[in-house]
């Protein structure tokens, strides 16, 4: 029996849900979510497994125009990831029109040979799906489409199904019980800055970097986590700290409940909050921070 692996990118605008079905198809949550724009920031890869197939998920940061060094970076992610794997999906929201950032990721897809199909998301939004594809059809031609709810998980199945179908002949990129190669202090930095977009204010969101500056096994039943939380502003730090600190330690205690549950046992967070102006734009923050140049990693 040959075994066939490949790659397959979650390509599409913000807000279109890529994070969201990328967690949906592998049962377990590995990127962050929110309603805010631009959440996801870096190349985030999940790894799906048969016992002759190896399928890698690669979720990208949404395509959009971007206004500082940090969103260059982001769309060149984007652009590198479509430009080497076996297969494309251009994640769209079909409760919604065709936006510009839309008509970019087609135009993106179509200067690559790789096969791109089309997966429209949040039809659990949408009462009559006649005609609401038509507009994104026309976009460019894709080789496929499938309707799909990343919150229901519906559709998700045959849409797997047929990438599976479609994977090469080839050896495993992966052992078989690695779901994601994503390191620990990441996914525990991005689930605090997931609570802290989740319950600060709206100009917070896009000014927002978390380092993780310890991790430490205290105990077999206790972690401790010290970590800085980055903003841009003296008013922003004023925010993300709260009346007295309120903010601040709620964050800390919604992150704390996701992180238990991750490790399986307590966890202890130490939250810092520091003000580094425009570090969005300054390529040594930048890198520092966790988002190097896509075209020197």
């Amino acid at each position: 029996m040959s075994y066939r692996s490949g790659f397959v990118a979650l390509l599409g605008r913000p807000n279109v849900g890529k994070s969201t079905l990328l967690n949906a198809l592998l049962g377990r949550k590995i990127a962050i979510t929110t309603d805010k724009p631009q959440t996801t920031r870096n190349r985030i890869q999940g790894i799906l497994h048969r016992p002759d197939a190896q399928l890698v998920l690669v979720d990208t940061p949404g395509v959009h125009k971007a206004h500082n060094l940090l969103g260059q970076r982001m769309v060149k992610a984007s652009k590198r990831v479509a430009g080497d794997v076996d297969l494309l999906w251009h994640i769209v929201d079909i409760s919604k029109p065709p936006k510009d950032e839309d008509q970019w990721v087609a135009a993106m897809a179509q200067k690559t040979a790789i096969p791109t199909w089309l997966v429209a998301n949040k039809k659990d939004l949408v009462e009559h799906l006649e005609g609401r594809v038509d507009p994104y059809l026309a976009l460019m031609p894709y080789a496929a489409y499938f309707f799909v709810s990343a919150i229901e998980e519906s559709g998700t199945e045959a849409l797997v199904n047929k990438a599976f179908d479609e994977l090469p002949e080839g050896d495993p990129y992966f052992p078989p019980d690695m779901v994601t190669d994503q390191s620990e202090d990441f996914y525990v930095g991005e689930i605090i800055r997931e609570k802290a977009l989740e319950l600060t204010r709206e100009e917070i969101p896009h000014s927002l970097a978390v380092v993780v500056e310890e991790r430490t096994a205290r105990s077999l039943a206790l972690t401790y986590v010290r970590a800085t939380l980055y903003v841009e502003r003296p008013t922003q730090k004023a925010i993300v700290i709260g009346q007295k600190g309120q903010m601040l330690r709620q964050i800390g205690q919604v992150a704390r409940r996701d992180l238990e549950e991750y490790y399986g046992h307590r966890v202890f967070i130490e939250l810092w909050v520091k003000v580094r102006p425009r570090w969005r734009s300054q390529e040594q923050w930048l890198t520092r921070l966790g988002y190097q140049d896509p075209e020197k990693s």
